[in-house]
């Protein structure tokens, strides 16, 4: 039972998103095609206007077919499927650091405190040689620096809600190396494992994120591109064929 009032829940908010989606993106849309034909005399304004709208309607348009398929699918079905994993990471280093936000936490929590676990991802997992082979992460979190002894998982007490995390990890030219940095919003009494991803090359940019989308990818806009068109060709086939 609690199964069905789940799928109904993530089908009643798919379903309400969907109608947002066409008024807040499909409203502005309209009214920016209606401005550039009012302005049709001039040359630039009008193919600006149109270009912000055709942008506005295909936004609208890739964010209905993620609710859909969220909700036909369900919200861990669709992720996979619209979600791209760095190659690098391998299933065994994907496995490894699901499995470093399981342990329970190993510092001491007080009242009103929770833990952000800093999961630090090796340098040759990325191929980025700018580090030493003796180089170890550097985290200062809400303004404390923590310069970690290793690469396993660092637990730090804090106090529950957002807090600040800047990252970084000393260079071969003992340069600091590129500082990434983010918020995150800690559990109290419990334990909240982010990813520290360091990277000299920009091609791959050092993050801190939470572990979740480096278990499951990032977002691919060519992903949920095609299943914008099978959505709308399929759509297009049945009126042609209620149509007679």
């Amino acid at each position: 039972m609690e199964a069905v009032r789940r799928q109904l829940r993530i089908l009643a908010n798919a379903a309400a998103g969907m109608v947002a989606s066409v008024i807040i993106l499909g409203g502005p849309a309209i009214g920016l095609s209606v401005l550039a034909e009012y302005l049709r005399d001039t040359w630039l304004v009008p193919r600006m206007l149109a270009l912000i709208g055709v942008y506005v309607l295909g936004g609208g348009v890739l964010l209905i077919t993620a609710l859909f398929f969220r909700a036909v699918l369900g919200p861990n079905r669709a992720e996979k499927l619209f979600s791209v994993r760095s190659k690098v990471l391998t299933p065994d280093v994907v496995h490894d650091l699901g499995a470093k936000q399981v342990p329970a936490a190993l510092v001491p929590i007080a009242s009103g405190q929770g833990v952000l676990r800093i999961i630090a991802v090796k340098p040759e997992w990325w191929l980025d040689d700018a580090y030493a082979d003796d180089a170890a992460p550097v985290v200062t979190v809400e303004g404390v620096e923590h310069r970690l002894p290793g690469w396993d998982p660092y637990d730090i007490a804090v106090p529950a809600g957002a807090v600040e995390v800047v990252a970084w990890v000393p260079r071969r030219s003992r340069n600091p190396g590129r500082r990434v940095y983010n918020s995150f919003s800690v559990p109290e009494g419990r334990v909240g494992a982010v990813v520290f991803r360091p990277s000299s090359i920009p091609e791959v940019p050092g993050t801190v994120e939470s572990l979740d989308s480096e278990l499951t990818g990032r977002p691919s806009l060519f992903r949920l591109a095609l299943g914008a068109a099978l959505l709308i060709g399929v759509a297009y086939t049945v009126w042609r064929l209620a149509a007679g």
